[in-house]
């Protein structure tokens, strides 16, 4: 058992020795490279390491060499294997700035299309939650809308929907969540204008029957809380907000039965205000 013990740790040491010889071999290698004058030699290093998807070692090739090949077929090559490393490396802000570059530059290379696709994939992965920062999602959108536009036939269409559908999914989601913050802090007015703002441009939207039934409730809402001068034609505007829902939605919508309690509600209101009037 001693002996086995023994051997064991023995072959350990030697893949140990080993492994350490080969990376200390690929170090010097890639050192070497580094200060090595021929470009050419640093850009065939360079292409070696992208193909192993070592993407920080070719990717500082790379930068190294595109000066020397500015203005060469080869300079497309070298900027496109250097986004590819950048997005591997999710330096996706840094990639998708690179993918764009190529296309710009590289209308008609062959890799033109995917360059402009995945400038606007980069712009999708850099998009922000929703409580956050909405402005990548906004450039995102543009992206991909530009991509189709070039692209009407490619294959990366419907990936592009789908993304598409995602980011406005996450605006949506934000809208909803602003439009609700107004209901709940009683500021129904603002929110009245919030929520017909997102039914309109979102109409996609999974919240949409809940949305336009605060409508309905937020125009109650508010014609309750005015002034008399105001109230009657703010509890008209209850009613005309009803009919719209009520046309949109059948009987079985969850929202119904308190929608049609509202409109009741408006209606005895203003039978009330024109009997004081009387």
């Amino acid at each position: 058992m001693y002996v086995c013990s023994f051997l064991t740790m023995r072959y350990f040491n030697i893949i140990l020795l080993v492994v350490s010889l080969v990376l200390g071999a690929c170090s010097n290698e890639y050192q070497k490279a580094l200060k090595n004058p021929d470009n050419r030699l640093k850009l065939e290093m360079a292409d070696a390491y992208y193909k192993k998807k070592d993407f920080v070692k070719a990717v500082s090739l790379y930068e190294q060499v595109e000066d020397a090949f500015s203005g060469t077929p080869t300079a497309g090559k070298i900027l496109y294997n250097s986004a590819q490393c950048n997005f591997g490396l999710k330096m996706y802000a840094l990639s998708g700035f690179q993918f764009k570059t190529y296309f710009e530059n590289f209308p008609t290379g062959e890799n033109a299309e995917e360059a402009l696709y995945m400038n606007a994939y980069c712009a999708y992965l850099e998009s922000m939650e929703p409580e956050l920062d909405q402005t990548d999602t906004y450039k995102a959108l543009e992206t991909f809308r530009i991509f189709i536009n070039v692209y009407p036939e490619s294959k990366y269409v419907p990936e592009c929907n789908n993304y598409m559908d995602k980011l406005r999914a996450k605006l949506s989601f934000k809208a909803y969540r602003t439009a609700k913050l107004y209901y709940d802090m009683g500021e129904y007015k603002s929110a009245i204008v919030a929520l017909k703002n997102i039914s309109q441009n979102f109409p996609e939207m999974i919240q949409k029957e809940e949305v336009d039934f605060l409508v309905v409730k937020s125009n109650y809402l508010l014609a309750q809380n005015s002034i008399e001068e105001k109230q009657k034609e703010r509890f008209q505007n209850t009613i005309v907000a009803f009919e719209e829902f009520s046309e949109a939605y059948t009987e079985g919508s969850k929202y119904m039965k308190d929608a049609k309690e509202i409109q009741q509600k408006a209606i005895l209101a203003i039978k009330k205000i024109d009997s004081k009037k009387s």
